[in-house]
């Protein structure tokens, strides 16, 4: 598994604060082209994910709340167990490569909120979303 977790500072002032969720430096030449960034909910005690993407890479953060992150290698069976918290003075952002499944539980009182951008538009024909269990 090609697991990256990048801090990302929080810019703070008076009126509250700033990230910089993700600039093109960032991403190799073959991920430049601007793809599909979207926005998630996950309810107290709920689970989002349990799939994987044989194409897809996906960057994810949380804007608030405390979530439970599992990550497995769907080849190798390498397993991550993470906890992303809002609360912290910098958020995490976690590059999910292709053909690693994902599971995200929400594991505090409020509703969480996920940024996420990917490198392919989501396509209701071809989802490029299968099934993993993992919570």
């Amino acid at each position: 598994m090609n697991l990256k977790i990048t801090k990302l500072e929080k810019i703070k002032n008076r009126n509250g604060y700033l990230v910089e969720f993700l600039k093109g430096t960032e991403l190799e030449e073959t991920q430049k082209k601007f793809a599909q960034i979207y926005i998630a909910t996950i309810l107290p005690g709920a689970v989002r994910g349990n799939h994987y993407h044989k194409s897809k890479l996906e960057w994810f953060t949380i804007l608030n709340g405390k979530v439970r992150v599992l990550l497995e290698d769907i080849k190798t069976k390498r397993r991550e167990d993470l906890i992303l918290d809002s609360s912290e003075n910098f958020l995490k952002r976690v590059l999910i490569n292709n053909e690693t499944a994902h599971a995200f539980k929400n594991i505090s009182d409020s509703t969480v909120v996920l940024v996420v951008y990917t490198n392919k538009i989501y396509d209701p024909k071809k989802p490029d979303t299968y099934d993993y269990k993992l919570l």
